[in-house]
C-alpha cells in the first residue's frame, strides 16, 4: 500500500501542476455547457470519455490528419508510456504499460490491436494510415469484452463510415523531405438516401530515411498503395449493417544502419558513424506484403434489446528476404534468409445486450477465431568455417510449416451493470476460454528432413477464466471516481525450430502467462467545464510472464547434482556443435505506475493538452534461461559454457523489461500538444505543436546508457473558419534531436567485423507542406 500511497499524493501534485499551467489539450472538444463530448467505445458501448471506468486515449481522425500522423507507429507520439516498434520490417511489436513483446516467441501479443472491432496481426497494422475516424488506446487487461485477452491493453482503429445522408469527402495531399508523398482520398456517396451508402478510400504513400547502402548503392525506401470499399444498409430504423473491405500492398526496404570501420583480415570500407545513415550489408534486406481485411458489424434493435454480430477476415502474404550478415563480416558472402509466409484468420463474435437504462443492464456473446497459414525459409547452414573473414563451407537449409496447423480459441463472456444508487455503479465481467493449436514444422538439410516438434507437443489444449471487476462513484456531473480489477490471459504453447537431440522436452514448452491489474482513477471537468483532468494509478502483477531468450549456450549431458565442471566457476562447456539455441521462458513481472491527462480551451482560440506517465515495470525475483559463462548466476556473453547440472543455465532478475533490441526503457514520458489560432479577415491562421519527452534507457548486454531527448514538431498554416480546407507548412523533430539505439556486433563464424550493428537509423528532422480539403460537408 506504500505504492499506492505515495503515487496517490504524486496524482493530486500533477493534477495541481496540471491546472497552474498552460496545459495541452486533446482536441477543441471542451467549450464550456456547449462542450462536443468525445465518445468512445472502449467497453464495446458508446460511451463519454469521462464517464469510462478505465484508462483510455482517444484521438480522432482529424487529430491524426492535423499531425501529419500518416503511419501507425506514430499513433505513439499522441500516448505516453506505448511503445510502437517497427523494428527492420519484421517482429514489428507493440507495448503498453512497460510491458514490452518479442513476436519470436509466438505467444499472442501483450497488446492486441483491432480494426473496426476486429482483432488484425501486428504486422498488418504496422501499415499506413488513412480516412481513420478514431483511434484508441486502451490501457491495461482486456479480459472480459475483447476477442483476445490482452495484459497490457488494446489498441482500436476505427475507419470512417458512409455518410447515409449526404456525399461528402476528404482529400489530404502531402508533400515532404526525403521525397515523401502521401496522397489520400475519401468520399462518401448515398446510393438509396437514408439507406444505403458507400465510401471510397485510397492511399499511396511513399517516404525514405535517407539510408545508403555502400557496398550495393540501394537506399532504403518505403511504398504502400491500397483502396478500401465501405458500404452502410440501414433497410429499417433498427437494422444496420456495415460491410467494410480493404487491401494494402507495401514495399520496404530497410537496411540497418552501420557503424565503425573494417579489421585487419575484413574487406576494405569506410569508416562510418551513425550520422552517415550507411548500411554495408551486401544482399537484400527488403521486405514486401500483401494484406487484405474484411470487417461485418450487424446491429439489430429488438425494443429493449440490442443483438450485435461482428465478424472479421484477415487474409496476408509476407516476403522477407534479409541478409543476416548485416555488417558484412565475410565479404562476397551472402548469409541470405528467404521466408515465405500465407496467413487467413477468420473471427467471429455474437453478442445480445440491454439498452434499456435501469437498476441493471446486461450483456452476454460469444466468439470464436480460427487462424491457418503456411510459412517456408530458406538460408545457408554454414558448417564448416576454415578461415576467418572467408566463405564457408554451406548447404541449404529449409524449414516449412505443416500444412494442417492451425490455432483456435472459442469464449464465452458475460458483462452486467448495476446502479445501485443515482451516483453508483457497479460492473462485473467473466470470459471463459478455450484455446486449440496445432504447431509442427519440419527442418531439411544434407537431403534429410525431420520434425521440429515431438509427436506429444504439436496438440495442444489450454482453458481460462478472465474477468473484469469495477466500481464507479459520480460525485457530481462533471466529476467521478472509480476501482477496478481485471485480469488477462496469454495461452502457452510449445517454441519450434530446436533441434538439440538430447535436451529434455520441457524446454520447449513456454507456461500460459496470467495478469492481475488493479487501478484506481479520477476524471473531472472544472473552471465551467472549460479544463478536463483524469488521472489514475495502477499495479500489474504478471505470473510467467512470456519472453525470449535468444541465442542461449545448452549441454545435454548435464545431470542434476553433478560435481562443478572445469570450466569458469565450476560451468561446463556447450554442446559448440548444436550452436546457440532460442528459447521461450517464463518470469513474474510487476508493473505498477501514474498515468495522467489534463485538457485546457485556454481560449476559444487556444486548446492545450499535456499527458504523462510514470511506469516501473520490471521482474519480481525471476529465474530466465539465460547465458552465464562463470556460474555467478548472473547473465553475460562471456563463453559458451553451461551451469553445473543444468542443460540450460538459469538467472534470477529484478531488472526492468527489455524491448527487442535489449534496451530497458526509463520510466517517466510526457506528450504536450497545443494549437493557437487568429483570424486574419476571411481566413483563419494557426499554430500548433507538439512535444515529446523521450526517457533514458540502458542496454545491459552492451553495457550502454542511452540518454533522454526531447523532438519537437511544429505546425504554421493557414485555413477558412469552418475548416473546409487547410494550407500547413511543418516540421517535424525541428531541431533534428536523436539518440542512437541497438548498437551490437554481429558475429559469423565466431568472428565480428570492423562493424557494429545500428539496428534503427537515428531520427531526423522532416518538413513539408500539408494540403487538406474537406468537401461536402
Amino acid at each position: 500500500m506504500t505504492f499506492f500511497k505515495s503515487v496517490m499524493y504524486a496524482s493530486v501534485a500533477v493534477g495541481a501542476v496540471a491546472l497552474a499551467m498552460p496545459a495541452f489539450a486533446q482536441e477543441k472538444t471542451i467549450s464550456g455547457d456547449d462542450a462536443t463530448v468525445v465518445v468512445v467505445t472502449a467497453t464495446k458501448r458508446k460511451e463519454s470519455l469521462q464517464t469510462v471506468p478505465m484508462s483510455v486515449d482517444a484521438v480522432t481522425g482529424d487529430t491524426l490528419a492535423k499531425l501529419n500522423v500518416q503511419k501507425f507507429e506514430d499513433v505513439q507520439k499522441l500516448s505516453p508510456g506505448l511503445v510502437l516498434n517497427a523494428a527492420d520490417g519484421r517482429g514489428q511489436n507493440v507495448s503498453l504499460r512497460g510491458v514490452t513483446f518479442d513476436p519470436d516467441t509466438g505467444a499472442s501479443p501483450t497488446v492486441q490491436v483491432y480494426w473496426n472491432e476486429t482483432p488484425i496481426s501486428t504486422s498488418d497494422a504496422f501499415r499506413s494510415l488513412f480516412d481513420i475516424s478514431q483511434v484508441e488506446v486502451l490501457r491495461g487487461p482486456q479480459g472480459t469484452l475483447r476477442g483476445q485477452t490482452s495484459p497490457a491493453g488494446a489498441i482500436t482503429i476505427a475507419t470512417q463510415r458512409p455518410n447515409l445522408h449526404r456525399f461528402e469527402g476528404t482529400y489530404n495531399q502531402t508533400f515532404g523531405s526525403r521525397s515523401q508523398m502521401n496522397s489520400q482520398l475519401g468520399v462518401s456517396i448515398p446510393l438509396i438516401q437514408d439507406k444505403l451508402a458507400i465510401r471510397l478510400a485510397g492511399v499511396y504513400d511513399y517516404s525514405e530515411n535517407g539510408v545508403h547502402n555502400v557496398i550495393n548503392d540501394r537506399d532504403n525506401s518505403d511504398m504502400a498503395h491500397g483502396g478500401r470499399i465501405s458500404l452502410l444498409y440501414k433497410p429499417m430504423s433498427n437494422l444496420e449493417i456495415l460491410l467494410v473491405h480493404q487491401q494494402l500492398n507495401d514495399t520496404n526496404v530497410n537496411y540497418q544502419v552501420a557503424v565503425g570501420a573494417p579489421v585487419s583480415g575484413q574487406a576494405d570500407g569506410p569508416t562510418l558513424t551513425a550520422s552517415n545513415r550507411a548500411s554495408v550489408t551486401e544482399g537484400m534486406y527488403d521486405f514486401r506484403s500483401h494484406s487484405q481485411l474484411t470487417s461485418l458489424n450487424v446491429s439489430w434493435d429488438l425494443g429493449g434489446q440490442r443483438l450485435s454480430y461482428i465478424g472479421g477476415l484477415q487474409q496476408g502474404r509476407e516476403e522477407d528476404l534479409r541478409d543476416q550478415d548485416v555488417t558484412n563480416v565475410i565479404s562476397g558472402w551472402t548469409y541470405q534468409q528467404d521466408v515465405y509466409a500465407k496467413t487467413r484468420q477468420m473471427t467471429h463474435e455474437l453478442r445480445l445486450e440491454s439498452t434499456k437504462a435501469g437498476f441493471w443492464t446486461w450483456m452476454v456473446g460469444a466468439y470464436y477465431s480460427k487462424n491457418t497459414g503456411a510459412a517456408t525459409f530458406t538460408q545457408p547452414l554454414a558448417y564448416y568455417f576454415y578461415a576467418p573473414y572467408t566463405a564457408p563451407l554451406e548447404t541449404t537449409l529449409t524449414g516449412t510449416t505443416d500444412p494442417d496447423n492451425y490455432g483456435q480459441n472459442t469464449a464465452f463472456f458475460t458483462d452486467h451493470r448495476f446502479a445501485v444508487t443515482a451516483n453508483d455503479t457497479i460492473e462485473l465481467g467473466l470470459r471463459y476460454q478455450e484455446n486449440k493449436s496445432q504447431n509442427q514444422q519440419y527442418l531439411s538439410y544434407f537431403g534429410l528432413t525431420q520434425p521440429a516438434l515431438s509427436a506429444d507437443l504439436t496438440h495442444l489444449k489450454s482453458h481460462g477464466t478472465t474477468g473484469s471487476l469495477s466500481y464507479k462513484h459520480t460525485f457530481d456531473k462533471d466529476t467521478m471516481a472509480y476501482a477496478s480489477y481485471s485480469k488477462g490471459l496469454r495461452p502457452g504453447g510449445a517454441v519450434g525450430f530446436i533441434t538439440a537431440v538430447g535436451l529434455d522436452p520441457h524446454y520447449y514448452i513456454y507456461q500460459p502467462e496470467t495478469t492481475d491489474s488493479y487501478e484506481i482513477g479520477y476524471k473531472s471537468k472544472l473552471f465551467d467545464r472549460r479544463v478536463t483532468f483524469s488521472a489514475d494509478i495502477f499495479q500489474q502483477n504478471i505470473h510467467n510472464y512470456i519472453a525470449r531468450a535468444n541465442g542461449t549456450w545448452v549441454r545435454t549431458a548435464a545431470v542434476a547434482g553433478e560435481p562443478d565442471g572445469t570450466g569458469p566457476g565450476g560451468t561446463y562447456p556447450a554442446d559448440t556443435g548444436t550452436g546457440a539455441i532460442n528459447f521461450n521462458t517464463n518470469g513474474d513481472v510487476v508493473s505498477k505506475g501514474i498515468e495522467a491527462t489534463a485538457n485546457w480551451l485556454i481560449t476559444d482560440r487556444w486548446n492545450a493538452q499535456i499527458s504523462a506517465a510514470y511506469i516501473d515495470a520490471h521482474y519480481d525475483n525471476a529465474l530466465l534461461y539465460c547465458n552465464d559463462s562463470n556460474n555467478d548466476g548472473v547473465p553475460d556473453n562471456g563463453g559458451a559454457y553451461v551451469q553445473p547440472g543444468r542443460q540450460v543455465s538459469l538467472c534470477a532478475s529484478d531488472r526492468p523489461l527489455q524491448d527487442t533490441f535489449g534496451n530497458e526503457a526509463g520510466k517517466f514520458n510526457m506528450t504536450l500538444r497545443s494549437e493557437y489560432s487568429h483570424q486574419f479577415r476571411k481566413y483563419e491562421g494557426f499554430v500548433r505543436g507538439l512535444v515529446r519527452y523521450i526517457p533514458p534507457s540502458y542496454n545491459l548486454a552492451l553495457d550502454k546508457h542511452i540518454s533522454s531527448y526531447t523532438p519537437v514538431d511544429l505546425y504554421v498554416g493557414l485555413r477558412n473558419p469552418d475548416e473546409q480546407w487547410e494550407l500547413s507548412l511543418w516540421a517535424q523533430n525541428l531541431f533534428d534531436k536523436s539518440i542512437d539505439r541497438g548498437m551490437n556486433a554481429n558475429y559469423e563464424g565466431g568472428y565480428a567485423g570492423g562493424y557494429s550493428w545500428l539496428r534503427t537509423a537515428p531520427e531526423e528532422r522532416k518538413v513539408g507542406v500539408t494540403l487538406r480539403y474537406n468537401f461536402g460537408q
